[in-house]
């Protein structure tokens, strides 16, 4: 199971920057994104919309701290 968590957070990392680049070029930026992420997980066990998509929120959420704990070094 941490195999497969950890490819869904490299996945989910790879996403990010595709998506957003370098947008997120401080502490507070990604604190925001990681706040707005973790809405969503709530959102997604509150709706009952499934393990898969519960998992994919969570994996979003420790890819973007992943970044902030990089960030932070």
């Amino acid at each position: 199971m941490l195999r497969e968590l950890i490819d869904r957070v490299d996945t989910e990392i790879v996403k990010g920057r595709e998506k957003w680049g370098s947008v997120d070029r401080t502490p507070v930026d990604l604190m925001i994104a990681v706040q707005e992420e973790i809405g969503e997980v709530a959102h997604a066990i509150n709706h009952h919309e499934g393990a898969d998509r519960v998992n994919q929120e969570i994996a979003q959420v420790i890819g973007i701290l992943s970044r902030l704990y990089e960030m932070a070094k």
